[in-house]
């Protein structure tokens, strides 16, 4: 056996002894997949390869001291040891490598190359080579038997070698002596090269083991422990099929039976709930009947991408049979079940397109819940069954649970959504303003825009019951943005009616930080609006600066370029929001309501209070005091150095009419 080369890698990754060069000490990681799977998960691999240098054998078996994995060794061969096996028996023989690796095959020499195809086989026969490059090569390596070249009286033959993925990689074409052989020599030269490839590849292992065996005997140890668990797994990879679905590969009846049940014991166990959904396609025999199953079947493996990109890892995903699919959702909270089944059915609510064909298909979804609606893992799936075909009978395209109290509570928030949608378009919602007083003159320098809801049947709605189910919905940027506009149209009539409103505070969101598109629209209202930047204060949260502190900086910082005051809402109840004070860009603080409240007989209050007005003098922001309500508590904040307050005793938000009479009798 000749060309055979050794390389020895650490855990590492690294090649610490190549035979064929003295360079070492360099990571195979990036270039070498095998070497990166190998450390990840120690144990034998052998293969035919087409690399950088040539087409080789290769085998590479982990090496294990103490059970402890610490190195690879790796043996190469080539294959020119086959040729010259051929060659003894009268049979010429020319090693080919497919086209399609010639881009891998970068170091080696360009004369090596015949039409793009890389000889293998070192010194081959001149006479077959030239025979060979003025032939077909394409036809050459097409040859389903054998050929007979009258010419040059030869018999030709070829043997494929496959790669892992079964497509061709090598050609061994053979040719002889017609005078030579029998026509049963054909057959008898290709079981020769596959018996030559076998020796050569068993030889390289054998080797390999050898040197194994001599240096590591312990290894034998931790291999076989390697192969209990490749038992196992081969096991488990014969046993796939009989518990997936063959169609999409997820999880059929009978292991979706087995997980519920497993599902069932672990919520029993943690008192935690499950949600079963049913789910049925819609109209389906009907895509089946118009298009036929090839297309159904597209069809459903569409839907099981869109399934498994909305439900959790943890959750199941099954299909039941035919157009039937089914997800236990576990460990989720009743108030999370709204946003599951509103991601639910909008999977499908536009076309999918499948070979052309645009499909309109819905859901019927029918949820039940443990242990609210069912204990056992049968009641369960009849339940959710029941609830999926009450569905199917008013009107399919939606979803009912099994419990009709929360079949009502998910219909009452579809309403709230769908009415929020209507009062931005029909302009239901009003701008309220809370005038904001300094105290020692009794002037007003700004006023709060605070929104309410005039609902057509349900009168005023106050913010509190409809604003955190705006931020849920993602509706909450649209009623900022309107606010914005209507609030500055109000401001500046009244400025040119020769009021003084002072600064117009607006309240931001998490929501608006996290668009990318909030300072756009900042600009354009503003300026189309003809609204002066040095009249516009923005009011946010404590908390949501210390969720994420390095966006809001960046973002404030653009905004404060604009001349627009910046101001913290609430401050005082958050957490280590003072480390971000010095590289926050804000002009003011607002000591919360909740330390004003009982601010006169609460030494906790009095020094919370004293502390925030000291900080802001140290630092030199400005500073509002929410919730004054009596005389006491301004006297207090006079007395401490805050001048500015806003609360019910000076005015509780009003419309802006009786703002305009509030500004005119403050003058």
């Amino acid at each position: 056996m000749q060309h055979i080369w050794f390389q020895v890698i650490d855990v590492k990754g690294m090649s610490l002894y190549r035979s064929w060069t003295n360079k070492s000490g360099d990571s195979l990681l990036k270039a070498r997949l095998d070497v990166v799977k190998m450390i990840q998960y120690p144990h034998v691999i052998s293969s035919i390869s087409t690399g950088k240098f040539d087409m080789t054998f290769k085998s590479m078996v982990p090496l294990f001291k103490d059970h402890e994995f610490i190195g690879i060794i790796e043996v190469i061969a080539k294959f020119n040891s086959i040729a010259k096996k051929m060659q003894e028996e009268a049979c010429q023989t020319l090693i080919l490598v497919d086209k399609k690796y010639k881009k891998q095959l970068t170091k080696v020499p360009k004369d090596r190359f015949l039409k793009e195809y890389y000889i293998v086989n070192i010194n081959p026969n001149q006479d077959l080579l030239k025979r060979v490059s003025l032939a077909s090569l394409e036809k050459l390596i097409n040859i389903k038997t054998y050929e007979i070249d009258m010419k040059n009286n030869t018999l030709v033959s070829l043997y494929k070698q496959p790669d892992i993925h079964g497509n061709d990689m090598g050609y061994f074409i053979l040719s002889k002596k017609i005078s030579m052989i029998d026509m049963s020599d054909v057959s008898r030269s290709k079981n020769k090269i596959i018996m030559a490839l076998i020796v050569v590849f068993i030889f390289i292992v054998i080797l390999v083991y050898y040197l194994y065996i001599v240096n590591y005997q312990t290894f034998i140890k931790q291999q076989n422990k390697k192969l209990e668990s490749k038992v196992v797994q081969k096991t488990s990879q014969l046993h796939y099929r009989a518990y997936h679905d063959s169609l999409t590969g997820l999880a059929n009846r009978l292991l979706f039976q087995d997980r519920l049940v497993q599902s069932i014991k672990q919520a029993e166990r943690a008192k935690k709930n499950i949600a079963l959904f049913f789910l049925d396609l819609d109209r389906f025999k009907e895509v089946n009947d118009t298009y036929g199953h090839g297309l159904g079947d597209e069809l459903l493996i569409e839907i099981t991408k869109l399934l498994t990109n909305t439900f959790r890892k943890e959750d199941t995903i099954a299909r039941l049979g035919g157009d039937e699919f089914a997800v236990i959702v576990n460990n989720i909270e009743k108030k999370d079940i709204v946003e599951v089944v509103n991601k639910t059915i909008a999977l499908i609510q536009d076309d999918i397109t499948i070979n052309g064909h645009n499909l309109n298909v819905t859901f019927s979804i029918g949820i039940s819940m443990y242990p609210k609606d069912a204990l056992t893992a049968e009641a369960l799936l009849k339940n959710a069954d029941t609830a999926m075909y009450r569905v199917k009978e008013s009107g399919k395209n939606s979803y009912m649970f099994y419990d009709n109290e929360m079949t009502q509570l998910i219909e009452d928030r579809l309403h709230l959504k769908n009415d929020i949608k209507r009062a931005l378009i029909e302009n239901e919602f009003e701008p309220y303003f809370q005038v904001k007083i300094d105290a020692r003159t009794n002037k007003v320098v700004g006023v709060e825009a605070l929104v309410r809801w005039n609902h057509p049947e349900k009168d005023l709605i106050l913010p509190d019951d409809f604003i955190p189910f705006t931020e849920e919905v993602g509706l909450i940027s649209q009623i900022d943005k309107y606010m914005m506009k209507a609030s500055i149209k109000i401001i500046n009539e009244w400025y040119k009616k020769g009021l003084n409103p002072g600064l117009l505070s607006l309240n931001i969101t998490s929501k608006q930080l996290d668009d990318e598109r909030y300072m756009h629209e900042i600009i354009e209202i503003v300026e189309s609006l003809s609204f002066d930047y040095n009249h516009l204060e923005i009011e946010i949260l404590e908390h949501q600066i210390i969720d994420n502190p390095q966006k809001v900086v960046s973002i404030l910082q653009e905004v404060k370029k604009l001349g627009i005051t910046i101001s913290i809402d609430g401050f005082g109840t958050g957490y280590s929001s003072l480390s971000y004070l010095k590289i926050l860009p804000i002009d003011k603080l607002k000591i919360d309501r909740s330390f004003i409240m009982n601010i006169v007989n609460n030494k906790d209050n009095i020094a919370i209070v004293k502390t925030i007005i000291n900080l802001a003098k140290n630092l030199d922001l400005d500073l509002v005091a929410e919730g004054v309500e009596t005389q006491e508590q301004i006297d207090f904040l006079l007395q401490e150095g805050c001048y500015v307050m806003q609360g019910y005793f000076y005015s509780k938000p009003i419309p802006a009419k009786e703002c305009e009479v509030y500004l005119q009798e403050h003058l």
